[in-house]
């Protein structure tokens, strides 16, 4: 079995551009940077509102490993049925604890690694959901000792409480990463114990756009203040990953790198 893991992050998957652009790059990626296991937020597959299981596949059959979720996770009616057919879904653990699904799961890359993945998410200017230092907690306290890796996909709003995260379970984990925001940051560290730490990978989607969604609907919503049905931009998609190398024996990560991928013109 190899000492390193490289694993590859894809941040939310918007519509269908972004399911486009995964399907035309991810196994070419997967294949150049000699790819492990991959990670994709899901949770804006259908137009960014949710996801299916029939639009998950479309990322299972190119390489992604596990889909994780956030606040879209129930947009979707079908996928709160949906979610316990494949234990490769994940949405956030600070959920309900009537909600369906599970908010970690532990998968085999071909090479043998088991790789936790964590699905956490944020309070500040989001709804009422649990504590997630307090699920985090929980978690690792039942994490068990044979994984290879654990990541943290940490769907949040402000950079501070993805900060407070970072550094809250740094030497547990091997990388704690933001979702939601859809905006990239280029804050990529790897903390002194070990756990590497970027506040958001950003949106697999259009950026002649507003955060993945026509520009003139999003405008008058913001100008006028009146509803506003949201509409997903469907072409020309930029993918933003990030992949990091992490050491099996000790769960560190030893080297991370952000990805972008640009539509041609």
């Amino acid at each position: 079995m190899p000492d390193s893991i490289n694993i590859l992050i894809i941040g939310d998957v918007l519509g269908k551009a972004g399911r486009r652009a995964l399907r035309d790059h991810l196994p070419h990626l997967i294949d150049d940077h000699q790819i492990d296991f991959c990670v994709a937020n899901g949770e804006n597959l259908a137009a960014g509102f949710g996801t299916t299981i029939k639009l998950a596949d479309e990322l299972f059959c190119i390489g992604v490993d596990v889909i994780t979720n956030g606040n879209h996770c129930w947009d979707q009616r079908s996928f709160l049925e949906e979610i316990d057919e494949d234990d490769r879904f994940v949405r956030p653990a600070n959920f309900s604890k009537h909600a369906p699904g599970a908010g970690w799961t532990i998968q085999e890359t071909r090479n043998g690694h088991r790789i936790a993945v964590i699905n956490l998410i944020g309070q500040v200017f989001m709804s009422t959901w649990d504590c997630p230092f307090e699920a985090a907690e929980r978690i690792m306290e039942d994490m068990p000792d044979d994984v290879h890796a654990v990541l943290v996909d940490f769907h949040a709003e402000t950079t501070s409480e993805k900060m407070g995260m970072g550094w809250f379970l740094d030497g547990q984990v091997s990388f704690v990463y933001g979702t939601h925001t859809h905006v990239p940051t280029c804050d990529e560290i790897i903390h002194p114990s070990g756990t590497a730490f970027q506040c958001d990978i950003g949106m697999t989607g259009s950026y002649n756009s507003i955060i993945g969604m026509e520009k003139v609907g999003a405008l008058h919503r913001m100008v006028t203040r009146l509803p506003q049905r949201f509409e997903a931009v469907e072409r020309g998609a930029t993918i933003f990953a990030t992949k990091i190398t992490v050491d099996a024996s000790t769960k560190k990560t030893t080297n991370i790198e952000r990805i972008c991928i640009r539509p041609e013109s």
